[in-house]
């Protein structure tokens, strides 16, 4: 078995790694090693699970096939015959495991509830004080369970989400920790924010947020309800006012909306989201730009109406978007 690091391993059982980490040890297990790792301790689990939080063999083949079924796995893989006779699932949902399971990427800990979207998925997480989170495909959510008392609301995200946040009644500031190590810190506002390689955006659609850097604190922004401020590698190279908040969280309600994007735009946002790798032969429409709505409920509706939308020629082989001219 390929060998992985072990300290990184126990992190993750502990619920102590960054999302960075968290994302190095999910991709791990979607490799060959990393399946038959998770094999293994299943097995060593479910053989010392407790009686008295056992599941039903029903529930516990249903659950077992959707971890095949979200890791890519065959359903041959490793079953021993009588499997799921009298299988004892609770240790299935032991720490060293949960996160692993694709579509089961949300894991309770008596500290922090960590959320995965897969690509393309879109999720809403209402948080401890009922404040609201949508995420957006390939996206993560950190946040400490335990909310009450006078402390600050705070939240780790990697990738894109819109906020919905509650006001306390209390006077408690909301905080969103991003892997930019760019804050944004609130009290009551809905607002979208992306954090994708080294770039952070918000875009502001109510309220009012400040924000500033964990590396140089004293240096804020205050955004007003219709600002977009962005930066890159913390170091602020945009600021547009009065724009059209709702175009950047359109991929909300299941569309995009595109104005004066330019196509390699589009690429990152379709390998971001989707994750695919995307191949526009055509160099010519790397820059060009285009203003337009495609829907983005499925990867196949969204090819078919960017190429109806600018006549393209969109083709989706394997993993690979192909764009060129028609």
């Amino acid at each position: 078995m390929e060998q992985f690091d072990q300290s990184l391993l126990h992190k993750f059982q502990l619920n102590q790694c960054t999302p960075e980490e968290y994302e190095r040890v999910l991709e791990w297990f979607t490799t060959p090693a990393g399946r038959e790792y998770l094999d293994t301790v299943m097995t060593q689990d479910l053989d010392t699970a407790k009686p008295d939080i056992m599941m039903s063999s029903l529930q516990s083949e249903e659950l077992y096939q959707r971890i095949l079924d979200t890791t890519g796995q065959e359903q041959s893989h490793h079953r021993r015959p009588g499997w799921f006779t009298g299988l004892k699932v609770a240790a299935i949902l032991s720490g060293t495991l949960m996160l692993a399971y694709g579509g089961w990427r949300v894991y309770n800990h008596h500290r922090n509830t960590i959320i995965q979207t897969a690509y393309g998925e879109v999720r809403t997480v209402v948080l401890p004080d009922q404040s609201e989170v949508t995420l957006n495909g390939n996206s993560t959510l950190r946040y400490v369970n335990n909310w009450e008392g006078s402390g600050d609301r705070e939240v780790w995200i990697e990738g894109e989400a819109f906020f919905s946040v509650k006001p306390s009644a209390v006077p408690r500031s909301f905080q969103v920790h991003t892997a930019s190590k760019m804050n944004v810190e609130v009290l009551g506002t809905t607002f979208n924010l992306v954090d994708r390689h080294g770039r952070m955006q918000v875009v502001l659609n109510s309220g009012k947020v400040r924000l500033h850097s964990s590396r140089t604190p004293e240096e804020t922004i205050i955004m007003q309800p219709g600002d977009l401020v962005e930066y890159k590698e913390q170091v602020r190279t945009k600021v547009k006012n009065h724009i059209n908040t709702q175009r950047y969280s359109s991929w909300k309600r299941n569309s995009l909306q595109f104005e004066n994007a330019s196509f390699a735009e589009l690429a990152q946002l379709l390998e971001d989201t989707y994750g695919v790798s995307v191949e526009i032969r055509d160099t010519s429409l790397l820059h060009q730009e285009f203003t337009g709505t495609v829907p983005s409920q499925q990867m196949d509706m969204l090819l078919d109406g960017l190429s109806q939308l600018f006549h393209l020629k969109v083709s989706h082989v394997n993993n690979t978007v192909i764009i060129e001219k028609d």
